[in-house]
This record gives C-alpha cells, structure tokens and sequence, in this order.
C-alpha cells in the first residue's frame, strides 16, 4: 500500500474514532442504551454490549463520512 492510500486511510480512521468517542458520551448521556437495542431487535444485550455496537456504529459513520470527504476534495486525475 503507498503512503497516499495510508494516509487516506488514517485521515478518515483518526478523527472519526475521535468523534465517536464524543459522539457516545453525548448520545448515552441522554438515551438509555437498552431502550435503543430493544427496538433495534437485541433485547438480551447488556450495557457494555450496547455501549461497543453504538460506539462502533458511531464509528463507521463517521469514518465512511470523513473517507469520501477526503475522496471528494482530491484533484481529478488526468
């Protein structure tokens, strides 16, 4: 893999898991976790269970977001 796939790579991993982060502690604060994974069809998942899927989710969200952001602000190849 070159170093302009690395990058890209890491560009988008980095600061979504930031975000994420951020993202769980603000959701969590408000909404019980449980509640969510009942009507999502988990209702035997425990808090830290539902606290990783929600984080991970959190996660790929922002990381597909922040991937295209940097695939759509490259130049045009000639």
């Amino acid at each position: 893999m070159n170093l302009s796939k690395k990058r890209v790579i890491i560009g988008a991993l980095w600061p979504s898991f930031w975000v994420a982060i951020m993202l769980s502690g603000v959701v969590f604060s408000y909404i019980d976790p449980l509640i969510i994974s009942d009507i999502l069809g988990f209702p035997g998942i425990s808090y830290i269970g539902a606290y990783t899927f929600g984080f991970f989710f959190f996660w790929l969200v922002c990381a597909w977001s922040g991937f295209f952001s940097i695939i759509f602000s490259r130049p045009a190849r000639k």
